[in-house]
């Protein structure tokens, strides 16, 4: 009875099994303890289940839209026997809104700088022409004050010249004649002859040609004449128009050259210049000179 008395009394720890039955326990929760749990990944693509509810009829079917071995009745109508039964995926973020704006920076810099490019461009360029534009201005700028340099040089030369021209003329007692004189003059009755001389020979050897085309008009000459009557120069002053009547004209003056030594009264006289106009008549064939 005491030793019964005595086990019934005794601690936990001191049981055996006890002890046991709690190292065993100890290790499996340590077990537990020590497994690590994780998430699953989640799938990049989901699948698409279709679910078709099939009922087999011993009716016939009259419109069918599948072959099979047996009749089949779909469950509902067409679209519903094709609904999807799983959840739609969740579709992924598109990327392509944020290169097409990354493309549209990308052409709005390369715009901006070419339009920049555009103006350096311009702006040389306008500075070129400016500059060519200078140049240009700047030589004939240069031509014009040569020309004018020149001209004036001319000028001087004509004015020059025509003094000397007196000078000469003066000193070789030079005498010019325009026109008929109305004044008493020595030489009025030598260029009488001088006309009627001319205008004989003139309408003695009237141009055909010019008769023929009816050509008329008015040449003036200047006919240097030396102290014995002889034709030094002959020049035309101006031009009638007709290439053939001045040669007419002039042709007239050589024919009736010589026209005889000065009068008594143009002894200081040693060259007689006698300007005269021919005037031609295609009606009457005829050359007056005034």
């Amino acid at each position: 009875m005491s030793k019964l008395s005595s086990q019934a009394y005794m601690y936990w720890w001191q049981d055996r099994v006890m002890l046991i039955a709690i190292s065993i326990a100890v290790v499996l929760h340590l077990m537990l303890v020590s497994v690590h749990f994780s998430m699953p990944e989640p799938q990049m693509h989901s699948s698409k289940d279709i679910a078709l509810a099939v009922q087999i009829s011993k009716e016939p079917v009259k419109d069918a839209d599948f072959l099979a071995q047996q009749d089949q009745l779909g469950d509902g109508v067409l679209k519903q026997q094709h609904r999807v039964t799983s959840p739609t995926p969740i579709a992924m973020p598109d990327n392509s809104e944020g290169e097409h704006a990354k493309d549209t920076l990308e052409r709005l810099a390369q715009q901006q700088q070419l339009n920049f490019q555009e103006k350096v461009l311009m702006t040389v360029l306008s500075w070129q022409k400016q500059a060519e534009q200078d140049e240009r201005q700047k030589q004939l700028n240069e031509v014009a004050s040569e020309y004018q340099s020149r001209a004036a040089m001319i000028a001087s030369l004509e004015a020059q010249y025509h003094q000397n021209q007196q000078n000469f003329s003066r000193m070789q007692k030079v005498k010019t004649v325009h026109g008929i004189q109305a004044k008493k003059d020595a030489s009025a009755a030598y260029l009488e002859k001088f006309r009627l001389k001319v205008e004989n020979y003139g309408n003695q050897h009237y141009p055909a040609e010019a008769k023929r085309q009816r050509l008329f008009g008015e040449v003036r000459l200047m006919v240097v004449l030396n102290s014995k009557g002889g034709i030094r120069a002959l020049h035309v002053l101006q031009p009638s128009g007709h290439l053939l009547l001045d040669e007419a004209a002039k042709n007239s003056v050589r024919r009736a050259a010589p026209f005889g030594v000065f009068d008594a009264g143009m002894k200081e006289i040693s060259e007689l210049r006698v300007v005269r106009t021919w005037r031609f008549d295609p009606i009457d064939a005829e050359i007056m000179v005034d």
